[in-house]
């Protein structure tokens, strides 16, 4: 029979003045990115947006959604974690108030996004898929690597206590040069049950600011728009990952086009929601 240690070591120093019991596990760190386990995580992204846009005296509207599924596949990296962003599942739709709608499904991304997380997050890129135009309505490499993920404070926090964070990119994707500038706000609010499971609850503002130029359907554009947002994510401390998210903007600016005679005044809506799901 096999003796436990432990328990052998305490009789034998007794004597001695005691024995110190093994510790306790080591709790899980507070809001920062780790390698979760299993190293796979599936989410379900689901957005709305609404474009309003005047010009001339005259005004349309455009609107879309769309319902997007994400592997992602996490690896050890001395930065904290690698992550491979898989495209599952796309399901698209575009209005189009001169003409007939779009649809748009995964067919239109190849290949993954690649990108580190530092324990902050803060992304590193590696890589993006090709994106075709009618996807990168919806997302781009470059909004997934470094809007899906929070910012976080690498710390344990107390209900009101917060931080804040910027996030800046620039990446050419999908014939556009776009760039983003986001001042972020959050604050813990406690914690927030979904089904069994208890997650912390943050609550986040962010003023964005976003300048593009680049061809669409054979047209020159630029666009420029500002404004802000609000929203919140769950934190999965078991995980060291995010559980789910919800934010909504609204977003004001001109946009010009070649073959418009004068600036365009647009204003963006939009709610983009983010919770796990199953792997596929």
């Amino acid at each position: 029979m096999r003796v436990a240690a432990a328990p052998l070591l305490c009789a034998l120093a007794g004597a001695l003045g005691g024995c110190a019991w093994p510790s306790p596990p080591v709790p899980p760190p507070g809001l920062a990115y780790r390698l979760p386990s299993p190293p796979t995580l599936g989410y379900r992204m689901a957005d709305t947006v609404r474009v309003e846009i005047q010009a001339l005296g005259q005004s349309l509207a455009v609107e879309g959604g769309a319902r997007s599924d994400w592997q992602m596949e996490y690896e050890p990296d001395p930065r904290g974690v690698w992550v491979t962003a898989t495209l599952v599942d796309l399901d698209a739709r575009m209005s189009n108030p001169l003409g007939p709608g779009q649809l748009v499904d995964e067919s239109q991304v190849t290949g993954p996004v690649v990108f580190t997380l530092g324990p902050r997050g803060n992304p590193d890129v590696v890589s993006f898929p090709r994106i075709e135009a009618g996807a990168a309505q919806f997302f781009t490499g470059g909004t997934i690597a470094h809007g899906f993920f929070p910012c976080l404070p690498g710390r344990s926090l107390v209900p009101g206590e917060g931080w804040v964070d910027t996030v800046s990119y620039s990446a050419a994707e999908a014939g556009a040069q776009t760039t983003v500038r986001t001042l972020w706000s959050y604050t813990a609010a406690g914690d927030s049950t979904v089904g069994d499971a208890a997650y912390q609850l943050v609550r986040a503002s962010g003023e964005p600011e976003q300048s593009s130029a680049g061809t669409v359907a054979d047209a020159e554009f630029t666009q420029s728009v500002v404004g802000g947002l609000e929203g919140y994510f769950l934190w999965d401390a078991r995980a060291g990952n995010l559980h789910s998210s919800e934010y909504r903007s609204d977003l004001s600016g001109t946009t010009e086009i070649s073959i418009a005679p004068v600036p365009l005044e647009v204003r963006v809506r939009s709610i983009v929601r983010v919770a796990r799901a199953p792997v596929s």
